[in-house]
């Protein structure tokens, strides 16, 4: 209770005040001040000794509101020890203590409490100076503890105790976090732990749990793993997602449309539409200019330019440019590229629309629908996203449009987390819209995260890993790695063969690979191309002639995921129709995809690393007669 100088009393209770009261001296004047809600009270006092009252009101105060504190701490402290320091989690307990900082901290360390409020006390100053070490130290602490803690969970939840990476990626919770998986260095063990992890320490259910891979392949892969387990998540591609989404907004399977599932006839439905385009004036006109600057050609009959190859080019690049050209106009603005492919969208545009009431008349979708639909009802929030906890395989080949699609589900919610694991240096799809970018950029578009590297591979020697890292790391662009070999015999990686010609070559290859073996092995024959390779039937002739080899012929980007003990690479000549391949896409086509990153052969390079890194022991490079692959060149220098 307090008199005021028109004699008036006034209380105040000390809950209610937002600071101490303070002590003000001006102009010969002492004044108590004090804050409650948003106004201030400047009171005249006549003291003798201010010091004495200041200490006295400030700890009447603590008294009233060391509660608070102490209660504030004490639940900062048990969440900091259950759960990783997340940059979420971080910014949560930044903004829980900034109005206690605001409050204790100017004048608490001044005074003397007792035990528990000086504990406290202690801890808001810790929390609120937390550097960038301590918030490191701070983790490494936490991961450090729970790798202890779990060891045995760590020792026996796959078949072979995980490594060390791998364990830190399980225990590792950020909002977002991004693992660098390099060839062979046990990626879906990590994906299979990691969920299990979130089940044994009960961060999450399964029913919160989503397993996403690009294919259905990969996705099949996790599934059986995962279903070895009691309790196992959802393991879907991401068209099997899209389709779930749009069927549990519209009540029904959504019907995917033939053409969307059979290229052969969505070429002809755009022979087709182009043909009857082409009976207006204006579209004939606009196709007759499009050829003529795109291929130098001129156009006489519709009918016979449709028929010849450049024509069957014309209708394959148009195919392809619908699909893109969609999720291209649900990621961004068409404007840049209306401004320098006006030509190319007004042949399009019009063939667009009628493949798009075609599919409206069949009442279906396609693949991009999937995806766009999906889209839409995830940010109307006709979809609630069950899942807390979305973990992506193959990363690395995610496009725009997926990625949209994901930063849709985990922005839903601030308790969304998103674990993607890629290699960015076998990155090798952007003709099919991927965008490494996601990848190498991944916090710039994910949003603050966690970036960790596996840093040991199972499937080759450490001699072909020294080569491999080496060549495909000649670009700046691509991510550094620390990788070692589990394996570390000392035989020569790479081994050259060169005869008067490539089957000479091969042959004498896999007469040395069956001799030398004393049980059945396994050997991969990659190329570039489909062309170079081996037909079914001469593939079962060798495997008839040299009885301990298992052959099996696949092209670089159809061999990513496999393994073998041997791998032979065939199609190695340079120039125009050789290996790196040329760029030959149509620039609107090549305009609907990803950018296109600076450094030569970028992606090439990566498809190469892909081919070298198949085998668990040697790799065999058929070397042709004549010019020579670059890439060989570099390799043998």
């Amino acid at each position: 209770m307090l008199d005021s100088q028109a004699g008036q009393s006034e209380s105040y209770q000390w809950a209610r005040l937002n600071t101490p009261p303070m002590i003000e001296y001006k102009r010969f004047v002492h004044y108590l001040v004090i804050r409650h809600g948003q106004t201030t009270t400047k009171i005249p006092l006549k003291i003798e000794k201010p010091d004495e009252l200041k200490c006295f009101l400030q700890k009447a105060w603590a008294v009233a509101h060391r509660g608070e504190l102490c209660d504030r701490i004490r639940k900062l402290e048990t969440l900091l020890k259950v759960r990783y320091l997340s940059h979420g989690l971080y910014d949560m307990v930044k903004s829980a203590i900034a109005p206690f900082s605001e409050q204790w901290l100017p004048w608490a360390a001044q005074l003397t409490f007792d035990h528990n409020l000086t504990d406290a006390i202690m801890t808001l100053t810790e929390l609120d100076s937390w550097s960038k070490q301590d918030l490191s130290e701070f983790k490494e602490a936490y991961v450090n503890y729970k790798l202890s803690e779990h060891e045995a969970f760590f020792d026996t939840v796959e078949n072979q105790p995980l490594t060390a990476a791998q364990r830190r990626a399980c225990v590792i919770q950020d909002e977002r976090q991004l693992l660098l998986a390099g060839a062979g260095t046990g990626k879906t063990s990590v994906m299979v732990a990691k969920a299990q992890y979130l089940f044994y320490t009960r961060q999450a259910y399964a029913k919160q749990v989503l397993l996403l891979a690009y294919g259905k392949q990969a996705a099949q892969e996790m599934l059986n793993r995962a279903s070895h387990y009691p309790t196992f998540p959802d393991c879907m591609t991401f068209h099997k997602l899209g389709l779930h989404i749009i069927e549990s907004v519209e009540g029904v399977m959504p019907k995917v449309s033939e053409l969307a599932q059979n290229e052969i006839s969505k070429r002809a439905f755009v022979r087709e539409t182009i043909l009857l385009l082409c009976q207006e004036e204006q579209y004939r006109l606009h196709l007759i200019r499009y050829v003529k600057q795109v291929q130098r050609a001129d156009v006489v009959d519709i009918h016979d330019y449709l028929d010849s190859s450049k024509g069957k080019r014309l209708i394959c690049d148009f195919s392809t440019s619908l699909g893109l050209l969609k999720c291209r106009h649900a990621t961004t603005s068409l404007a840049k590229l209306e401004s320098q492919f006006n030509e190319s969208l007004a042949c399009v545009r019009p063939i667009l629309a009628e493949y798009t009431l075609y599919l409206s008349n069949e009442g279906a979708i396609d693949f991009e629908d999937m995806i766009i639909q999906s889209i839409d009802y995830v940010q109307s929030k006709k979809f609630m996203s069950p899942w807390t906890h979305l973990l992506v395989d193959e990363f690395q080949d995610i496009s725009p449009i997926r990625a949209k699609l994901l930063k849709s589900l985990i922005e839903q919610s601030e308790r969304h987390y998103l674990f993607a694991v890629g290699d960015d240096w076998q990155s090798i799809y952007r003709f099919s819209g991927a965008d490494i970018g996601l990848t190498t950029d991944f916090t710039h578009h994910f949003g603050d995260g966690t970036v960790t590297q596996l840093d040991k591979t199972f499937r080759y020697p450490q001699g072909l890993l020294d080569v491999t890292s080496r060549f495909v790391c000649a670009n700046p662009a691509q991510i550094m790695k620390r990788i070692t070999a589990h394996n570390v015999q000392h035989c020569t990686p790479l081994v050259y063969v060169e005869e008067p010609t490539e089957e000479q070559s091969l042959s004498l290859t896999l007469e040395s690979l069956n001799k030398q073996a004393e049980c059945s092995v396994s050997v991969l024959l990659l190329a570039r191309y489909h062309k170079v390779l081996p037909s079914k039937q001469q593939i079962d002739e060798m495997n008839h002639r040299y009885q301990h080899l298992h052959l099996r012929v696949m092209t670089f980007h159809a061999a990513k995921g496999m393994e073998a003990d041997y791998a032979v690479i065939l199609g190695l000549a340079g120039g125009a129709n050789g290996f790196p391949a040329q760029d030959t896409a149509v620039a609107f086509l090549d305009a609907l995809l990803p950018d296109k990153e600076p450094f030569p052969y970028a992606e090439e390079r990566r498809l190469f690393y892909v081919a070298l890194t198949r085998a668990k022991q040697q790799i065999y490079l058929i070397i042709p007669p004549g010019s020579h692959s670059e890439f060989v060149q570099e390799l043998d220098s």
